[in-house]
């Protein structure tokens, strides 16, 4: 199907950073990735000490035979960012979910567990290209990300439209009736809604930079505040976090 041409426009810059977010940064609040402990309010579920350290000793002992790829169905680390702390999750395809700190960890890890497999661990060194590369971006190094996808999250038209959203310039917009229009279902406007709302991997396909027509955000997975940042930041009315 021919696409029509893709149609942004500029962010126009705003005064400062929205309340709660001055003065985030990436070394802020650090995750089990890097030392720190998993927040309590990360946690979910009545979950006994000995239940945890079950699962604790399973990832032990996954991680210690030889290559952890071809043994675990994905693995996810805690990164902290200006944006709050990002659950990364990664499988031998690639890059398969960020969340937000707004959603309950548990949540997280069950979908992915539905979608590729029960043996999902913690593990750092599986996740650090990902990690490196958004921290790139956050020090306002980069501007487009090289990292491979694993889209089984996804499907149908809500695909499509999330791997298009990758089209849409740093520091750019569109309307949800414009990416309607790119991809050749004008009247689509709500899927295309429904499909930023549920992006599983939200700022490698940019869903913030898709805003209503009259220029209010519409739902995002990180709630307003976030959406209003990052739009900020990339617009270069943000100091830089590196």
């Amino acid at each position: 199907m021919t696409r029509a041409p893709l149609m942004t426009r500029t962010v126009p810059t705003t005064p400062g950073p929205p309340e709660g977010f001055a003065s985030a940064g990436l070394d802020s609040q650090p995750g089990p990735g890097t030392g720190g402990a998993v927040p309590e309010d990360r946690l979910s579920g009545p979950a006994s000490a000995l239940e945890e350290s079950m699962v604790a000793a399973l990832n032990a002992e996954v991680l210690a035979r030889g290559d952890a790829t071809e043994l675990v169905d994905a693995a996810y680390t805690l990164m902290p960012s200006p944006m709050g702390e990002l659950v990364v999750v990664v499988t031998d395809r690639g890059l398969l979910r960020i969340g937000f700190d707004t959603e309950e960890l548990s949540a997280v890890l069950t979908e992915v567990a539905e979608a590729v497999g029960p043996v999902v661990v913690e593990d750092s060194g599986m996740t650090r290209t990902v990690v490196a590369e958004l921290g790139e971006y956050f020090a306002g190094e980069r501007r487009s990300f090289d990292i491979a996808l694993d889209l089984r999250l996804t499907r149908g038209f809500r695909a499509e439209v999330q791997q298009a959203l990758a089209d849409i310039p740093f520091g750019s917009t569109m309307s949800y009736a414009e990416m309607a229009a790119h991809l050749g279902n004008p009247k689509a406007v709500r899927a295309v809604g429904t499909a930023c709302a549920k992006n599983p991997i939200p700022l490698i396909l940019p869903c913030h930079r898709i805003v209503r027509s009259d220029g209010s955000f519409g739902n995002y997975r990180g709630g307003h505040d976030r959406k209003q940042w990052v739009l900020d930041f990339e617009a270069g009315s943000l100091p830089l976090t590196g």
